[in-house]
């Protein structure tokens, strides 16, 4: 008796965890995005903004030049995916369509008041932030940037 009861108590408090790790992994999707935001921010000196703002423009620019396929797989690999950094971007007022190079990138982000040091250095961090996520992340952006 006392094994079976130990077996179904192992049983609970292993559905039991399990559970509550599925339920931490979208909680860490969520931070794993503000965590990509801050990083720049504070690396380039920028606010959160005018980070999501640049961020948006990439993917903005980034949808326009990759394959929608290779575009899918990009968005898969950016935490929280491209979607909401597009959408912040667009309530920043970056227009969708505007961004068609990296010089646009630059003067979303000058627009914004950042410095034209930092924007010209924002491309690069953000590749380098790329490098860190793994898969095809880094790869697809540089093709764009």
């Amino acid at each position: 008796m006392r094994k079976i009861i130990s077996t179904a108590s192992l049983f609970i408090l292993t559905l039991v965890f399990l559970t509550g790790c599925s339920g931490s992994k979208k909680t860490t999707e969520a931070i794993t995005q503000s965590g990509m935001v801050n990083q720049l921010s504070k690396e380039l000196g920028m606010t959160k903004d005018q980070t999501e703002a640049g961020l948006g423009a990439i993917m903005m620019l980034s949808k326009d030049k990759l394959s929608p396929d290779d575009f899918s797989k990009l968005s898969k690999g950016i935490p929280g995916g491209t979607s909401s950094l597009i959408s912040e971007a667009t309530k920043l007022g970056v227009v969708p369509g505007s961004v068609s190079s990296t010089a646009d990138v630059i003067s979303v982000l000058t627009k914004l008041g950042v410095s034209p040091v930092q924007a010209a250095k924002f491309s690069a961090s953000v590749l380098k932030f790329a490098g860190s996520l793994g898969g095809s992340t880094l790869g697809l952006l540089s093709k764009v940037l």
